[in-house]
């Protein structure tokens, strides 16, 4: 039996644009795929060719160390960019608009439930559906938001880091290792297991 997808379905819904025979159609163009933690899904080298949506689990977007650092064992060898859950899109910007290798990887940090639509799918759909490019439009201003947010945050010290990760990814401190939290915040990791147990104690 094919997998089907309620949230897709009612994300869709949502932006008020599609009727519900319109939104079945462009579903279509959707698969879904199941991936294990830990699975690599665009590696750096690789050319990110689809656009995924998150229905259960976490992707990580990251690059490697530099290995002349000389990071000690426990310190996370590769730098967490971004973070991303449940309902949401994903993908690698540079290598999926401009279709040239990726100089970040895609990882599943969870046992994840993903749709994905290729982006010769997508260019499809903007000429079916005019609608699809006020979506576009608002997901890519959404984004460029949430990174306005992110490069604020990091200006700050590192007790505000750590709040600022909590408001804006609930449950994350459980679902994401200290190591890829930390570099995600750019802080070491000593660093926020010391903001951590300092503001528990409050």
């Amino acid at each position: 039996m094919k997998h089907t997808t309620t949230t897709l379905f009612q994300l869709f819904e949502s932006f008020g644009v599609f009727t519900s025979a319109e939104i079945k159609q462009i579903l279509k163009y959707f698969e879904y795929k199941s991936y294990t933690n830990g699975t690599i899904i665009v590696d750096i080298g690789q050319v990110n060719d689809k656009m995924y949506f998150v229905e259960n689990g976490v992707l990580r977007e990251f690059s490697y160390q530099e290995q002349e650092q000389n990071l000690d064992e426990n310190e996370d060898q590769t730098i967490t960019h971004w973070l991303m859950s449940e309902n949401n899109f994903e993908y690698l910007v540079d290598s999926f608009l401009g279709q040239k290798p990726s100089d970040i990887a895609l990882e599943v940090i969870e046992d994840d439930k993903l749709w994905y639509i290729t982006k010769t799918d997508i260019d499809k759909l903007y000429v079916e559906f005019p609608q699809i490019n006020l979506i576009g439009r608002i997901l890519l201003e959404e984004n460029l938001k949430k990174y306005e947010r992110y490069n604020a945050m990091i200006r700050q010290n590192p007790e505000s880091r750590w709040k600022w990760f909590n408001d804006n990814y609930v449950g994350f401190a459980n679902r994401v290792s200290v190591r890829h939290i930390a570099t995600f915040l750019q802080m070491h990791r000593v660093t926020l297991s010391k903001v951590r147990s300092k503001l528990s104690k409050r």
